[in-house]
């Protein structure tokens, strides 16, 4: 079943308050709702332009909802204060007959020239004595015109206006069901400048507005509070302040006590005069709704002076939410009510239907609503006419053009043929199938680099560096003493593949530069032993895992090497330690920089930590640090070649262990824009520094070889980097 939609919206003084309502079958239920406060409160004596704040908070509501606004029915309210209500009772009278009474009794009762006012009217059910009570409600052109053109600036266009009283009336009157034979129930709605007393017998209504509203409490707050420098907006959170002071409070209580008791005294007058009017009713309900409601006291004074039932309207019980927060809706509901009467009357399920919208304008809309039907109807009458003459020249048209396309028909299906013919001698001559084992060659050997990082981190981790060692807390690692930090990092790894022809053999030397600060013994300058350590060394590592069968290469554990250690002081290389007595293996093979074979730079787990990332850099001066953590990157050698010379104009000025450092960058000269420098513009944060600039560091290269188990013919290039 399609939805209906429909917008509700009242601009008040305080706030402008939207309810987006939406009809299924039986059920109204809230889509969408605002309540948009004003930059100030209009009421407020210090603003001189209260239109143009107006225009301000509209126009932040209809960028917002702009779409629904364009296509959906809008009812908007008019403030009680700016238009004009009385009823008057009547005879019960034909329907013909009714008309002219009613605008006889409307020029009596309106108190300007009946043609200087838009105005509308509603008959009530007659009663036992068979008489009419009507509704007359007027609102002056002048003013009419002056809130329409200020709503078209922003570009809302309403359907209907009505007061905002009458919409109150028809979103009680929906909700509770009242009906004949109901008790009488008022609703209280007090606003920022004036007061409406809603009265509901049954389906009849009653209104009475007077000039109190919740501005008269704001501006007592504001009098009485003069001397503390209290002006009117800072007046406006005391009144409604939850939890104030005792000083507060009672300079509160004090200052709206007078305010409060003409209050009492409007609403009881207004109900004396109901009852006057409506012989045996009653009046001890009352519903209130109005933020100046929630100013603590207020309803208890009401309903213990006037002996009343004063409620605050908190939730409705035939519309539902289904589109906003159902919380964060019911703490809005005390302001909605309005808003709410509105929306029902858009979806046509108001009790008294008034709009005092101006004639002319609702009969231009009701036009251009019909407007596309009318097209439409021409365009069909035109299209049946012409498509009566033009049917018979459309047939002699399309048999002209059949036999030209037979003849092209008849052409694609020979060349389609001789397609045919062709894929099957090509298929034929290709031998499909032949080089299938080629195809599978391209895929040996793609898991061996892999294992090669798998089995050199396993190994750097079985020296067992502590949780807090590879954790992020700079300071808990700065606390380890620098000789009994366990990790080992990797700076950078590399591996040349080689051939050997003779014999068919593929193998691969590994070159692994890696940092360390922990040794083991008296001496400061030799970490051998803790590299080599026979239970949780490196190399012991590497030796007790050269073979095994699901690895798809075997470790020539004579091969490896104890490296040759550098010092690396404050994050500089310094000099280079003689070599270890411990050393064993070859002295190693390639280049210490890694060769072709691509690289693989991966830093340390701990966070910042000092060369945790791909080294760039390998001359004296400082050594750039990519950031800390198990990160990597495949490259090539032209890749650090360009990272190495760009660094060239750094490396006289130093830097600690675990700074972040990057080249400059400078962007290419564009015409009328000015040079930028990235590293100055948009520097990158230092990492927390785990070295003193005094502390001693090891850098060394780890060679071994690998033996491939399979053998075959190498890919193009015997030997070269591989990866």
């Amino acid at each position: 079943m399609e939805a209906k939609h429909a917008w509700g919206i009242e601009v008040g003084d305080f706030a402008l308050k939207a309810v987006r309502l939406q009809l299924t079958g039986d059920q109204v239920s809230v889509v969408a709702f605002e309540v948009i406060p004003h930059t100030k409160v209009l009421s407020d004596p210090s603003i001189s332009d209260r239109a143009g704040m107006v225009q301000i908070t509209l126009g932040a509501f209809v960028q917002q909802h702009a779409q629904e606004l364009a296509t959906e029915p809008i009812v908007m309210s008019l403030p009680s204060s700016m238009a004009f209500a009385r009823f008057a009772t009547i005879p019960a009278v034909d329907p013909k007959s009714l008309r002219s009474m009613v605008e006889y009794e409307a020029k009596q009762q309106i108190p300007f020239p009946i043609e200087e006012v838009e105005w509308d009217s509603h008959v009530l059910p007659a009663d036992d004595l068979g008489q009419c009570a009507i509704g007359i409600f007027a609102v002056t052109k002048d003013r009419l015109q002056e809130l329409l053109a200020l709503y078209a600036e922003n570009g809302l266009e309403p359907d209907v206006l009505t007061l905002s009283s009458v919409a109150v009336y028809n979103a009680l009157q929906y909700d509770m069901q009242l009906d004949v034979g109901s008790p009488s129930v008022a609703c209280l709605d007090i606003g920022t400048a004036t007061s409406d007393l809603i009265v509901m017998s049954g389906p009849k209504m009653w209104i009475r507005t007077f000039a109190l509203g919740g501005s008269q409490f704001t501006q007592a707050i504001a009098d009485a509070f003069s001397s503390q420098n209290i002006d009117y907006s800072r007046a406006e959170a005391v009144k409604v302040q939850r939890n104030p002071n005792e000083k507060t409070l009672r300079g509160r209580t004090m200052a709206m006590r007078s305010i409060t008791s003409q209050l009492v005294e409007e609403v009881g007058r207004s109900r004396d005069f109901f009852l006057s009017a409506n012989d045996g009713a009653t009046l001890d309900h009352i519903i209130g709704v109005g933020s100046t409601l929630k100013i603590s006291g207020l309803r208890t004074k009401i309903a213990g002076d006037l002996q009343l039932r004063v409620e605050r309207l908190e939730r409705f019980k035939r519309i539902e939410v289904s589109g906003p927060d159902p919380v964060q809706f019911e703490e809005r509901s005390i302001n909605l009510l309005t808003a709410i009467g509105l929306g029902l009357q858009g979806l046509g399920l108001a009790k008294v239907p008034l709009n005092l919208a101006p004639i002319a304008r609702v009969r231009r809309k009701v036009w251009q609503a019909k407007t596309p039907w009318f097209v439409a109807a021409a365009a069909l009458l035109l299209l049946a006419s012409v498509s009566m003459f033009a049917r018979v020249l459309l047939d002699r048209v399309a048999l002209s053009r059949v036999d030209g396309v037979v003849g092209r028909a008849a052409s694609t299906a020979g060349i389609g043929k001789q397609q045919v013919n062709s894929l099957q001698q090509a298929q034929q001559t290709a031998a499909i199938g032949a080089s299938d084992a080629n195809a599978l060659d391209l895929l040996a050997g793609r898991d061996v680099w892999p294992w090669i990082i798998h089995d050199m981190f396993a190994a750097l981790e079985s020296t067992k560096p502590p949780v807090v060692e590879t954790g992020s807390d700079p300071e808990a690692i700065r606390a380890i003493d620098l000789g009994r930090r366990r990790l080992v990092r990797l700076e950078d790894l590399s591996g040349e593949y080689k051939f050997d022809p003779a014999n068919q053999s593929r193998t691969i030397e590994v070159s692994a530069r890696i940092r360390l600060s922990g040794r083991i013994g008296d001496s400061d300058r030799d970490p051998t032993m803790f590299l080599n350590n026979e239970k949780e060394g490196v190399l012991a590592w590497l030796r007790a895992n050269k073979d095994r069968p699901e690895v798809p290469y075997v470790i020539d554990a004579d091969t490896l090497n104890v490296p040759t250690w550098t010092e690396v002081v404050g994050g500089k290389l310094s000099e280079q330690l003689p070599p270890s007595g411990d050393s064993t293996g070859d002295g190693g093979f390639g280049s210490s920089d890694g060769g072709g074979f691509g690289g693989i730079a991966a830093g340390g787990a701990g966070a910042g930590q000092s060369g945790g990332g791909a080294l760039k850099k390998r001359n004296q001066g400082p050594i750039e640090d990519k950031g800390g953590g198990f990160r990597g990157s495949l490259g090539s050698g032209d890749d650090a070649a360009t990272e190495e010379s760009a660094g060239e104009s750094e490396g006289s000025e130093g830097s600690r262990s675990g700074a972040r450092r990057r080249t400059k960058t400078q962007v290419t000269a564009v015409e009328g824009l000015p040079e930028v420098d990235m590293a100055k513009d948009a520097p990158l944060p230092q990492a927390p520094a785990l070295m003193g600039e005094k502390d001693k560091e090891f850098e060394g290269v780890l060679k071994f070889r690998l033996k491939l188990r399979s053998t075959g013919s190498p890919s193009a290039g015997a030997e070269g980097a591989a990866q």
